[in-house]
């Protein structure tokens, strides 16, 4: 179910700095605030009364009381926790429940039907999200489709300068402003490839640029708990999208066959 936290974090790009610091509040205290009055919500942010009451217009709900109605029906009670196991099990269940709100499965879908089409496949990421953009290369590739890597500003630029229609680009940032991926998804756009991009926000730099937008959960509110797995809700949807893809017919044939040439390796 898509509740007001999650439309929090998409339309976080949209918000004011003042705003901003309300919804980051609102999302890690979410729990504590279910029956606080606006005038108290203010004082501990630090924030206008009036602040609060454009924020709740921003996210899209008519006032404060709406808006804690809302928050209610999203904050599910939570059984305590008495070890790490239990505690990151509540989290990844979160998480992925988060993200299967945010996408339906008909874009997953085309983007496969995209994925499937496309004469060359290129998958954009830095950091992180470049470990991803490796994991998605190592499967794909091993379904017999065109797949390449960029994980550095030159290397996206010189890919983005050489695309045409017939390619298909895969941008992965769960800030959607990372500056250098932003760039080559603006060329690429220019060259009229099409552009799938992973992302938790739903008006950024890199969605302006995107055909299709496949949304994933942050993990932002949950990195005072200790660390945890940023690409976690990315990896997630890269598994979707391999799923839907292994059932094409063609792609899981060749799938078999680098299972069989691994097998006959170890063999040797």
């Amino acid at each position: 179910m898509h509740t007001i936290l999650n439309e929090i974090q998409l339309k976080h790009q949209t918000l004011t700095e003042t705003e901003k610091k309300i919804a980051d509040y609102v999302v890690r205290h979410n729990e504590h605030l279910l029956n606080i009055h606006i005038k108290e919500l203010a004082s501990q942010i630090d924030v206008s009364v009036a602040a609060i009451t454009r924020f709740c217009k921003k996210i899209g709900v008519t006032s404060f009381v709406e808006f804690k109605i809302l928050l209610r029906d999203a904050v599910k009670e939570k059984d305590e926790v008495h070890d790490a196991i239990h505690e990151v099990h509540q989290i990844y269940n979160s998480v992925i429940n988060s993200t299967n709100s945010l996408t339906n499965i008909e874009d997953y879908q085309m983007a496969c039907e995209w994925i499937l089409e496309a004469k060359r496949i290129h998958v954009y990421g830095l950091g992180s999200s470049g470990l991803s953009a490796e994991e998605l290369k190592f499967r794909l590739s091993r379904m017999g489709l065109n797949i390449n890597t960029h994980l550095d500003s030159h290397s996206m630029i010189i890919a983005s300068s050489i695309l045409n229609e017939d390619d298909v680009v895969i941008a992965i940032s769960s800030s959607g402003q990372t500056k250098e991926v932003v760039d080559a998804m603006e060329l690429a756009s220019r060259n009229e490839a099409k552009i799938i991009s992973i992302t938790d926000y739903s008006e950024s730099s890199l969605t302006k640029s995107s055909d299709l937008m496949l949304y994933t959960s942050s993990v932002k509110s949950y990195h005072a708990r200790g660390f945890l797995n940023s690409q976690l809700s990315i990896l997630y949807t890269l598994d979707i999208l391999s799923m839907l893809l292994s059932e094409h017919q063609h792609s899981m044939k060749t799938y078999q066959q680098t299972l069989q040439a691994l097998d006959e390796y170890k063999k040797i």
